[in-house]
């Protein structure tokens, strides 16, 4: 089975549109993708002496297996790991002029001691920072953070974005069976919200509901786009944003689940939240297009605003151009010229 989902993912490139998007639809500002996976291979090569997870086994030929859990290995680590530039030309090819990287599985450290844990993305930032700085204006880079302590957590963020310049944080949607929202990680919101910059909510394939999926196609296909849905409620829910109403959440997947169940959720009681769930949506939450139902588009769009729709691909899993092809396929020119020209309201994109 792990052969058989490389392969598939491995192959994504050749599975493209056999099109360009259309030019004419693409904005001055130019098209950013906001949900683009690098991994790089100097952060790879420091997880291969590793006996705890995560950690990467060299196989046959060389390439890399990275294991996240006894059961649990990331795809296509081959073509994640290709150099950033190799990326960019996909990316230029694609139509794309900037891309917003994040950490996603490599931001799997929740379960590691503190100390452990910061040194590791200590590495993979300044890996993302190096990117940055190589290609301003075409590279937006996130932080991850250990999540399972506070204060390592509001280190780690002050060196990412204080100093190395990262431009938002990368959010996993389970810890470890711990709350996203508690006591003691207010200080890591309020913190992010003094920062400025805003939180990109990716899932986690170290999450309680694995147990209960019967595969990769289920863990994957199902659990995740639950898993962020349940993540954003708990945060609407939590109070969090009637706190700190000035953080801003991007929901990948169109924001998963969450806008076909919206309307069974709001009136169900149990929220300390002030406002509905819809105010939520159409105001701390942007979500990406990375997401193949043809309805899930229009769905998503009734839900937050067409404002709130951001262009993503989740690269390199669904090429580039296929995800421009369905949008542009679905939509009018004036709707589709929009969500490329949406931005998030607090990501600095040209610096």
């Amino acid at each position: 089975m792990t052969d058989d989902v490389d392969r598939y993912f491995s192959s994504a490139g050749s599975r493209a549109a056999d099109r360009s998007g259309r030019r004419d639809l693409v904005p001055e500002s130019g098209i950013v993708d906001h949900q683009f996976h690098w991994y790089p291979r100097r952060y790879l090569d420091l997880l291969a002496g590793r006996r705890d997870y995560p950690r990467v086994e060299v196989v046959d030929g060389g390439a890399r297996l990275l294991e996240l859990d006894g059961d649990l290995t990331q795809p296509a680590v081959e073509t994640l790991s290709a150099d950033i530039d190799d990326h960019l030309s996909q990316a230029a090819t694609a139509g794309i002029g900037q891309i917003v990287v994040g950490p996603a599985t490599l931001g799997e450290i929740l379960h590691l001691d503190p100390a452990e844990a910061t040194e590791l993305l200590s590495v993979l930032h300044q890996e993302y920072a190096d990117a940055q700085a190589r290609h301003p204006g075409r590279v937006a880079a996130l932080a991850a953070l250990p999540m399972q302590d506070a204060g390592a957590a509001l280190k780690i963020m002050d060196q990412a974005i204080g100093e190395l310049g990262l431009r938002g944080v990368s959010l996993l949607t389970a810890n470890e069976g711990r709350p996203l929202v508690d006591e003691d990680v207010i200080a890591v919101y309020r913190q992010i919200a003094e920062h400025d910059v805003p939180i990109f909510l990716h899932p986690a394939g170290r999450a309680p509901l694995r147990a209960h999926a019967r595969g990769f196609r289920q863990q994957v296909g199902l659990g995740w786009v639950y898993q962020t849905a349940a993540a954003a409620l708990e945060i609407i829910d939590s109070g969090l944003l009637d706190l700190l109403p000035q953080l801003q959440f991007v929901h990948p997947h169109l924001g998963g689940v969450l806008p076909y169940v919206v309307g069974r959720v709001s009136p169900i009681p149990g929220s300390r939240a002030a406002q509905p769930i819809e105010h939520y949506l159409r105001h701390n939450f942007f979500v990406d297009t990375a997401a193949q139902t043809p309805a899930a588009l229009s769905t998503a769009i009734a839900t937050y605003g067409l404002d709130r729709i951001v262009f993503a691909s989740d690269h390199p899993f669904i090429p580039m151009t296929q995800m421009r092809a369905l949008i542009e396929d679905q939509l009018t020119g004036t709707e589709t010229t929009a969500i490329y020209a949406n931005r998030v309201g607090n990501l600095r994109y040209g610096e």
